[in-house]
């Protein structure tokens, strides 16, 4: 009886435990992907930026 309730115990804590890792991860994840999206655009403005130098010095 009372291992069945330790058992049952141990479940749900692990459960909790998981969800917790998960949303860690996803979070992990959302700022990764918002950090990528940074780099490309910032990428993109130098690009533009050094087009304008290479147009204004020749």
């Amino acid at each position: 009886m009372i291992k069945n309730i330790i058992i049952k115990i141990g479940c749900v804590l692990l459960m909790i435990l998981k969800g917790i890792v998960w949303s860690v991860l996803a979070v992990l994840k959302l700022s990764l992907e918002f950090l990528k999206v940074t780099l490309l655009l910032f990428g993109l403005v130098m690009r533009v930026f050094l087009a304008f130098v290479r147009v204004g010095t020749a």
